[in-house]
């Protein structure tokens, strides 16, 4: 009676949640935050004893595999594909936005029950249909773009008392942000409410400009209120029913200690795709358990279903377009985790709209358990985890099979990397643009790669001390949109977004007398520009479907350069002023 007794226990333990029993879910993805970033791992550069305290109390997966970049990494993340199947091959330049019609954690699981909320940093789209609130969070407060000061976010943001962006618009806060995003979340858990929550707390660690110390030493110092961030927030769910996850969502990028790994954050090396992945459920996960076999981002969205008893669209659950894994069986120790697995990287990022078959052989990895293949270097990570001697030539069996694996996955996720995700226009809502969204300039050889805010300000300032105007070469680009409704739009632009201020405005954002230039599709409009001009307004009609629209100034440049509306806003005021032509061809009826 006792073993049968004993098997019972096992199979409940085991068993995932019920509905009515569904645990809250926390997420925390720290920015940048490698395998090697956390004490525990052996870090002599820093202590974290908060978190090492929460790899004690979690099953760590330690072979957990991102990508080297954070925006396809929170597109997998949340969607359970690699970041090329939604949309996701860059941080920037048009192709962060996570495209529409891929079913997202937080959407299922606020069908089934769940309230959701993210706090922190987004980095898939700042417009409509890519917004966080548009993609199932119900609760939000981010930064704008890929964090606090690039271009999207609010303009003059920097790491405290900074403005984040909730559904009703941008909100002051006091502080520091990673403080803030901790508090926020912890204070949204502690709130009477009748339904499960998930959370997506992503903190955001890059340094920015103006912050005193190297770039390590201010990593760390926001790392170390990360540790105290997640001290504070498992004191918060001290006795509750939740299931805490931390994670990295790339390699490490600001220098530092990585565990002996070759390869930073950006680059498809050990130590620019492995990370910390840490999950925590008291009395259901063991607790200190190491596990070696490999892990990787498009199984968090099936795992976490399978934990908390969500079905999961047909799609999304590894059984379909999916790729992700449900490893909630393996966690909860009824079955063992799946061995032998194959992962493939590729650091994306290539340059403006080229055609991404132009980038299959450069900048890709793949991952065995024992063989990592680097385009055409192979590396027995058992015997040589540092990634320092070639064996592609005495093992050139292994290297076939690994592009041969390489190669599948390439076209599998390829199909749908040439098709551009559109912010939507219309819909009674004011879409605001900016040059991080930008793609190359469809009318000019020109740089349209601005990362943030301090860099834009640079320019800027160049630009406004020049007398001459010369030295600072052409920048524009042009936005890939998406009109839901013809219509009579106003477009409001310039070089910096309205809320700058009149201080801003007229050191960095005057013009010279000159042109501007709006050109949607084949229709261009032309505007004078008066001397000191800080922004300008037109109306255009546009017809419902795709447009490319481009806005620059001419004038501003003593060598004939071209310089773009780095921001613009975009509202459907009403119909088409002009009505569209309609052409009806009719044979010639003399002949």
């Amino acid at each position: 009676m006792l073993p049968i007794l004993v098997a019972l226990a096992t199979a409940i333990l085991a068993a995932p949640a019920t509905a009515a029993q569904r645990p809250d879910v926390v997420v925390v993805v720290a920015d940048d935050l490698g395998y090697g970033g956390l004490s525990v791992h052996g870090n002599p550069q820093i202590e974290t004893p908060r978190l090492d305290d929460l790899a004690r109390q979690a099953t760590s997966l330690e072979r957990f595999y991102v990508s080297p970049t954070g925006a396809p990494t929170r597109a997998a993340l949340l969607t359970g594909r690699h970041g090329f199947r939604v949309g996701v091959s860059h941080v920037y330049a048009g192709r962060s936005l996570l495209a529409p019609g891929f079913a997202t954690l937080p959407e299922v699981f606020r069908k089934q029950g769940y309230e959701t909320a993210i706090f922190g940093k987004w980095q898939l789209g700042d417009a409509f249909p890519c917004r966080p609130e548009d993609r199932g969070f119900d609760q939000v407060l981010v930064h704008g773009g890929g964090g606090i000061g690039r271009l999207p976010d609010f303009w003059g943001n920097r790491g405290s008392d900074i403005r984040m962006r909730t559904r009703e618009g941008w909100e002051e806060t006091e502080g520091d942000a990673i403080d803030l995003v901790f508090e926020r979340a912890i204070e949204w858990l502690a709130r009477e409410r009748d339904q499960p929550s998930l959370v997506w707390l992503v903190p955001d660690l890059a340094p920015r400009a103006g912050e005193a110390g190297s770039m390590i030493d201010r990593f760390h110092a926001k790392l170390a209120r990360v540790d105290q961030g997640v001290g504070r927030l498992l004191e918060a769910l001290e006795g509750r029913d939740a299931i805490v996850v931390l994670l990295g969502d790339n390699g490490p990028v600001h220098g530092g200690w990585n565990a002996g790994m070759k390869g930073r954050g950006g680059d498809v090396h050990e130590g620019g795709v492995r990370v910390p992945c840490l999950i925590r459920w008291p009395g259901r996960i063991a607790a200190g358990r190491k596990v070696a076999e490999l892990a990787g981002q498009a199984d968090l969205m099936p795992t976490l279903a399978g934990l908390c008893g969500v079905d999961l669209p047909g799609d999304a659950s590894g059984g379909g377009a999916g790729e992700g894994i449900d490893l909630s069986e393996a966690l909860l120790g009824a079955q063992p985790f799946p061995a032998g697995r194959v992962f493939c990287s590729h650091r994306g990022c290539w340059p403006g709209d080229e055609s991404p078959a132009r980038h299959r052989s450069r900048g890709f990895a793949v991952r065995d358990p024992r063989w990592r293949l680097v385009g055409l270097e192979l590396f027995d990570m058992q015997q040589d985890p540092a990634e320092t001697r070639n064996v592609f030539e005495a093992n050139q069996g292994e290297a076939t099979r690994l592009l041969a694996a390489y190669g599948r996955w390439w076209e599998s996720v390829s199909p749908g990397l040439d098709e551009a995700v559109r912010y939507q226009l219309g819909g009674g809502r004011v879409t605001h643009l900016s040059a991080h969204d930008w793609w190359p300039s469809r009318e000019f050889e020109a740089d349209a790669a601005i990362g943030g805010q301090a860099e834009l300000v640079d320019l800027l300032q160049r630009l406004q001390k020049q007398e001459t105007r010369g030295g600072v070469g052409p920048r524009t680009g042009h936005w890939k949109l998406q009109a839901g409704d013809a219509g009579h739009y106003r477009v409001r632009f310039g070089l910096l977004p309205p809320e700058a201020g009149e201080r801003d405005a007229l050191n960095l954002g005057r013009l010279r007398a000159g042109t501007a230039h709006l050109r949607a599709g084949r229709d261009e409009l032309q505007l004078a520009v008066a001397e000191d001009a800080t922004a300008l307004t037109a109306g255009v009609d546009l017809a419902a479907g795709a447009v490319e629209m481009e806005i620059w100034f001419s004038g501003q440049l003593d060598d004939e350069g071209v310089l773009g509306a780095f921001f613009a806003e975009l509202e459907r005021v009403g119909p088409r002023r002009i009505p569209e032509l309609d052409f009806e061809i009719r044979p010639d009826e003399k002949n």
